[in-house]
């Protein structure tokens, strides 16, 4: 089994773009990689280089580009990763989803497997297990109104 290859968060902003693209469009294109992620071609064309050296990506000779193996393992981990984050601001703090969706970007390229998967479990518990007779959901709600750091009015 092929030790776990350590990338950026540039990186896996790219790798989670080709993966997306090759979802829509069985391939991706160096000119769709850079409109998606708002960067030069010459960035991507590096970026690539980088993925390559790394045996994440593969790409024909001025062409397309695809994931290797491990590549969108990786992919499938940024995107699980931000679907939880995602998830939990919505569903449990209660962020409007492109409050939620944003934030979910920054984080999950910091965040460690053991922490998602504490933040999947405790999201969870929360809808499976609510105490009889309380709307927390409501009640948090309410609660972050007079909340302004750390001391509730």
């Amino acid at each position: 089994m092929p030790s776990k290859v350590k990338v950026s968060p540039k990186m896996e902003a790219y790798l989670w773009t080709i993966y997306h693209l090759c979802e829509q469009e069985q391939v991706a294109r160096v000119k769709t990689i850079a409109e998606r992620l708002k960067v030069t071609n010459a960035g991507v064309v590096g970026a690539l280089k980088s993925l390559k050296t790394k045996g994440l990506v593969e790409q024909e000779h001025y062409g397309y580009i695809r994931l290797t193996e491990q590549g969108e393992g990786i992919a499938r981990g940024v995107i699980y990763r931000h679907e939880v984050l995602t998830r939990f601001f919505q569903g449990i703090l209660d962020l409007d989803s492109e409050t939620a969706a944003q934030d979910a970007c920054k984080i999950e390229h910091a965040v460690s497997p053991e922490t998602v998967r504490r933040i999947s479990a405790l999201g969870a518990f929360i809808e499976r297990r609510p105490r009889s007779g309380l709307d927390w959901k409501k009640e948090f709600s309410q609660f972050c109104v007079g909340f302004s750091d750390g001391n509730a009015k």
